[in-house]
């Protein structure tokens, strides 16, 4: 498909979403998605870009200011965050290192010169492709987890991707109920894993304590894409 043709269905699919009011300019480069400027529903206007160098501080305010511990401990994605950053500047070198590599995108949204989301895609020249949202804490159940997830899916069939996956802790279920909104399905269920494998979702609490957390099961959730539309 042409690279019009693509920017074109992806304006479709984004003004077919019911929180989309109006879309704005879109730039793609390379099927990546760049740019976009929307106006929503709920939230009004807003802009998505691709992640750059000069987002560190924004993203790393948006990371320890915008964020509760919850949503902190759940997305970990590697390289950004795996460990927590300690300052703007070593954000800043981790996307610096990420950029040598091919096979990541990822978005960041923007409101009023905040940042109030991230999503990204990862691994898609491999069969392991994931992806990862989080939304600023005052923002929540305002779509706006709707809205990047959907982005994601859009970016997926730019890319020509048939299927990706994500992995969610089961109690989790505000994320499990919102990826089942944008069609993923449950595909597997994994056992409560060691404690040691678990230590990333856990709160400082439950770390101190040493309790294993009992029933807190890895979802994998699958969504095959269309690409008809």
């Amino acid at each position: 498909m042409a690279v019009f043709c693509k920017t074109e269905a992806l304006r479709r699919n984004l003004q077919a979403l019911p929180e989309v009011v109006a879309l704005g300019g879109i730039e793609v480069e390379d099927n990546i998605i760049k740019y976009i400027s929307l106006e929503t529903r709920t939230i009004g206007g807003v802009t998505v870009h691709q992640l750059d160098i000069a987002d560190a501080p924004g993203l790393f305010e948006f990371y320890t200011e915008g964020l509760s511990e919850k949503p902190r401990r759940l997305f970990a994605p590697y390289p950004l965050f795996h460990t927590p950053p300690r300052s703007a500047d070593e954000l800043a070198a981790r996307i610096t290192n990420w950029k040598s590599e091919n096979d990541w995108t990822a978005l960041t949204l923007v409101k009023d010169k905040q940042t109030i989301g991230f999503a990204l895609l990862k691994r898609f020249s491999t069969e392991q492709v994931t992806s990862a949202i989080v939304v600023r804490n005052e923002f929540l159940k305002k779509k706006v987890g709707y809205l990047l997830q959907s982005m994601i899916v859009e970016q997926a069939r730019l890319l020509n991707l048939k299927r990706f996956h994500v992995k969610i802790v089961s109690d989790n279920l505000a994320s499990v109920r919102l990826h089942e909104k944008c069609g993923f399905r449950q595909t597997k269920i994994f056992p409560p894993p060691i404690y040691e494998e678990i230590l990333e979702y856990l709160s400082d609490s439950d770390k101190k304590s040493g309790n294993e957390p009992v029933g807190r099961h890895i979802v994998e959730l699958v969504i095959d894409l269309d690409h008809t539309t």
